[in-house]
C-alpha cells in the first residue's frame, strides 16, 4: 500500500491515465477518488490519500506517476526525527532522524514509506533497508533498557522528566545529521513529532542556529515522509533489539505478562523498570 497527500489525488489520477495501458473505471464507493485499470490490474485510489494496487505492473506505474510528480527545485531538505518504545516497558528507547531531498521524499512516498505504526515487523524491516539506502542520511540513537533505567533517575533528580530525555535525544540524532548536511545548498526544514516544544526548541538552539532553518514541531508529524521514514528506523531497531534479547534469554520476552516481567531477576536487563511497576500497580 502506498499513501499520499489527499490534495495530490487528482494529480496522481491525471499521471497514471497519461499511459496508453491505462484507462478510467466508475468508482464504486464515495470514498474512492479514482479506480484506473493498467495493463489488466486495477488501482484504486481512495480520497484518504490510501493508494491500492493489484498487480506488478500497476504497483510500478504508481511508483513512476507519485516520483513524476515530486518537485525537483525550490523546495527544502527535511529532516524528520521520531521514536520508539517511549510508552512500553518491553525494550530499548530508539530514536531516529532521517534527511531526505525532493526527490528523494517522492521516492520513499512511491516505494511504500509511510507512519510505521500499522505496519507489520517484517514490513519495517524491509522499508528501513529502503530509508537506509536511498535517504541522504540517517542517524539512530538506541538507549537500552538499563542505561534507560540509569538515566531516567538521574533525570529525575535533576527535576526533569521523560520529555527532557527525548528533548536531548532526538537533538543529538537531528544535530549529528546537520552538521554533516548544512553546507547543501537547499534550505533545511526540521521536523518533529512534537511532544515537549519548549524543551525541544531549546535543546536545539544548543546545537543549531535556528535562524539558518525552519524549525516545524507538530502532533502526527508522520504524515511528513522524513519523519515516517524516521518512525521506522526508530522501530526497527527497537524490534531488532528485542529479538536479540530474546536470543540472549532464551525465551520469547513479548510473550512475558506484566507479573511475570515484574518477578523476573534481571528484568532490568530488558524492561523500563519504572513503567513496569507502575504497570504492576495499575493492574493491582
Amino acid at each position: 500500500m502506498i499513501s499520499v497527500d489527499p490534495e495530490q489525488i487528482e494529480e496522481l489520477r491525471r499521471q497514471l491515465l497519461v499511459s496508453k495501458d491505462a484507462s478510467e473505471l466508475d468508482t464504486k464507493s464515495e470514498y474512492e477518488a479514482f479506480r484506473i485499470m493498467f495493463s489488466g490490474e486495477a488501482i484504486i485510489g481512495y480520497t484518504s490519500g490510501k493508494i491500492v494496487s493489484n498487480g506488478p505492473h500497476s504497483t510500478a506505474a504508481v511508483q513512476n506517476a507519485i516520483i513524476g510528480m515530486t518537485p525537483s527545485t525550490t523546495e527544502s531538505i527535511v529532516i524528520g526525527s521520531d521514536e520508539a518504545g517511549k510508552g512500553e516497558w518491553l525494550g530499548p528507547l530508539t530514536v531516529a532522524a532521517v534527511a531526505l531531498t525532493p526527490k528523494q521524499t517522492g521516492m520513499m512516498r512511491a516505494l511504500g514509506v509511510m507512519d510505521s505504526k500499522s505496519m507489520s515487523v517484517s514490513r519495517i524491516t524491509e522499508l528501513s533497508k529502503t530509508v537506509r539506502r536511498y535517504a541522504l542520511k540517517v542517524e539512530s540513537l538506541l538507549i537500552s533498557p538499563d542505561k534507560f533505567n540509569t538515566q531516567i533517575e538521574e533525570f529525575r533528580k535533576e527535576g526533569k522528566n521523560l520529555n527532557d530525555m527525548l528533548a536531548w535525544a532526538h537533538t543529538k540524532v537531528i544535530s549529528d545529521i546537520y552538521e554533516v548536511i548544512r553546507t547543501q545548498d537547499e534550505p533545511i526544514k526540521i521536523v518533529v513529532d512534537q511532544f515537549a516544544r519548549v524543551k525541544t526548541e531549546a535543546r536545539l538552539r544548543t546545537k543549531i542556529d535556528l535562524r539558518k532553518v525552519e524549525l516545524v514541531q507538530r502532533p502526527k508529524a508522520e504524515d511528513e515522509i522524513a519523519v515516517a521514514a524516521a518512525s521506522i528506523i526508530a522501530r526497527e531497531a527497537r524490534e531488532s533489539w528485542i529479538d536479540w534479547a530474546c536470543e540472549k534469554f532464551g525465551f520469547d520476552l513479548r510473550e512475558l505478562s506484566v507479573n511475570e516481567a515484574f518477578e523476573h531477576v534481571k528484568n532490568h536487563s530488558f524492561a523500563k523498570t519504572s513503567y513496569l511497576n507502575s504497570e504492576v500497580k495499575r493492574k493491582s
